[in-house]
Order: structure tokens, then sequence, then C-alpha cells
């Protein structure tokens, strides 16, 4: 029986690698050998607090952002061959009852019912491992974006700038968009969001209200209170206080994208809402289309997205790794290197 080496989440603070058998592939199945695979902040969740929390439970495989090369291809299985670099669509790679996540963080992962442009992505020649492996949350912020139409000469602030923040504003330049600010407490982070092409902003400084006007200028909600010329807030961060300064800060037609993932309700008052007539509106995860479009701006080099990874690691260095992830001070995006000994 042929294995293959997987980490293994076991509980706070504690993953483990393991020998697991490699995964066999049906008819219609591929199987990938993982080349990088980022952390994310569910995988964190999971080792910092609780896994429980997203779904990620002793003794399974995880991890979600991967990038590989086909090595094996079920006889039915079209347009997809051994030799093929691809991206892993982690929300359709498996079967809805399936146990586990299956792993980004193990060598090699199944592709079931595989499909072209479905649940894998052909990686363009150029575009190397290291580039392809913000592919996932790039889309996320992508997704982001999309919903409330931003486009270019749009208006748009992000709240929060961890890596799905500077996703976001990656995809915001990629599509046209210019002087967008980018609101964070981490000077450090706010760095490189400007090295990126974004307007920091941090609001333990100065009033953001101030500052928007200053920067994109005035408007009206629609009963004639002045309020900043921002069409489109996305919401990246999270924090309970956000929809409340959005809605006082809201000019008429206003809208917020909700990225973020709350922990805890919110409360909203809808008086504002009404009398700004704004939307609030939320983004979950991404689509075809939105993978589709990270790739092609990964191919076109349109973008600074690439600055968001911080730290590689190799596999076998992988708790190292999560400690390294889990210090916003020093990282944003950490990634495992499988070519890394």
């Amino acid at each position: 029986m042929q294995t293959m080496k997987a980490a293994i989440y076991q509980g706070i603070r504690q993953i483990c690698i393991e020998e697991r058998p490699m995964p066999k592939p049906g008819v219609k199945d591929v199987l990938v050998q993982v080349k990088r695979a980022g952390i994310c902040a569910t995988d964190m969740t999971a080792f910092q607090y609780n896994g429980d929390l997203v779904a990620i439970y002793p003794k399974a495989e995880f991890g979600h952002e991967m990038v590989g090369v086909v090595v094996e291809a079920g006889a039915e299985v079209q347009s997809i061959e051994a030799g093929n670099r691809v991206f892993v669509n982690p929300l359709l790679h498996r079967s809805l009852g399936a146990t586990e996540r299956g792993g980004a963080f193990s060598e090699y992962i199944l592709v079931e019912n595989a499909q072209l442009d479905h649940n894998l992505f052909l990686l363009p020649d150029h575009v190397s491992f290291d580039e392809a492996v913000v592919i996932e949350p790039f889309s996320v912020g992508i997704h982001g974006k999309n919903l409330p139409g931003a486009k270019a000469g749009s208006h748009v602030v992000i709240y929060g700038a961890g890596a799905i923040g500077l996703c976001t504003l990656a995809a915001l330049t990629g599509s046209g968009v210019e002087k967008c600010v980018i609101v964070d407490l981490d000077d450090h982070r706010l760095r490189l969001a400007e090295e990126m092409g974004g307007i920091p902003f941090n609001p333990a400084l100065s009033d953001l209200g101030e500052f928007l006007t200053a920067h994109f200028g005035q408007s009206n909600d629609c009963v004639g209170k002045t309020v900043p010329d921002v069409d489109i807030f996305i919401d990246c961060a999270g924090a309970s206080s956000i929809p409340e300064q959005f809605l006082n800060l809201a000019k008429a037609g206003a809208k917020l994208s909700v990225v973020a993932v709350y922990k805890k309700p919110v409360e909203i008052a809808l008086g504002n809402v009404m009398w700004s007539e704004a939307t609030i509106m939320g983004s979950f995860m991404y689509n075809a289309e939105d993978i589709k479009e990270a790739i092609r701006y990964l191919d076109e080099r349109s973008t600074n997205i690439g600055k968001i990874v911080t730290h590689r690691f190799p596999h076998n260095q992988i708790v190292d790794a999560f400690e390294t992830a889990c210090d916003p001070s020093r990282a944003v995006k950490v990634v495992i290197d499988y070519d890394l000994k």
C-alpha cells in the first residue's frame, strides 16, 4: 500500500505528521500532488482556539488553500491529464458526504468527479506555484469587490489589512480601481498595504470620516447630511463597530460588502439604512468566475498580490509555520512549500 505524509489536526496547538494511505482515484477522479499550501484564518482558529468552531476535527487531514500537479487521472476524466499544473477548488473537491475536509497539508489530495473550471483550474505556464498559492484567498477578495460592483472610478474603503483585506486591495487594483483606502490599527500591515497601492489609514490617529472626505470629497445621504463620497465599503475585519460606522458615513446608495466572518450578532440601526438607502450585503467565498479572474490577474501580473506571502516553511516544520502564522506582528500569509526540505 502506498502512503503519504499528512499533517493531522489533533487539537489546540497540536498538529502531527502521520503516514496515511495515499488516496486512490476512481474513473472520474484525479490525484493531485500538493506543491504549495497556504495557512488560512480558519486553520489558525482551529490551532489557537477550537477546531469544532470551524469544522476541523481531531485526527482529520485539513487545509484548503492549495495548488499542485496532477499525477493520475481516472479513465473517464476529460480535459485533465497527468502533468497538468492546477488550482484545486476546496469547496467542490470532495462529495458533500465526505467526513474530512481533506488536505492541503497532505502530500496528495483526491479530487472527486474532477471537472475542468469546476473543481480544477489549469495554471498558465509562466505562473509559478509560489504565485498561484494565493488563488484561494485572492478569489475571496475578488468576490467581495464583484458583488457590490466595484469598477474603475469607484471610491472604495477596505476595513482590515490582513490577508483577505490585502487580497481585496489587489483585486480592486487589478480591476482598475485606484486610490482605495485601507483601514487598520497595525502600522506594519498598513505599510504593506501602501506598498501594494493602497492609501493606508490608522483610525487611532485621527477621524476616519474627516480623512475620507479629504481624500474622496463630500456627498450627502438622503436627508442632506454631509458625508464622505464613498461608493463601497468592504469589511474584511469583522469588528463589531463597523456596521454602525458604515451607516454613519454612508452617502445615498452606499454599499457595505461583508467578507469578514462575524462570531457574534451586531445591532443595526435600520433607520440609518432607510435614510441613506444603503445596502448591506454578505460576500460568501467565491465562484468559478472569481477564480478565473484571480488566475487572469496572476497571468497578467497586474497586481502586487505576491507581497502578502511573508513566510515559507517546509512540510515537516508545519507546527513552526502555524506558530508564525498566528503572530500578526510578523506574518500575513504563511505558505507550506513541499519543495523545501
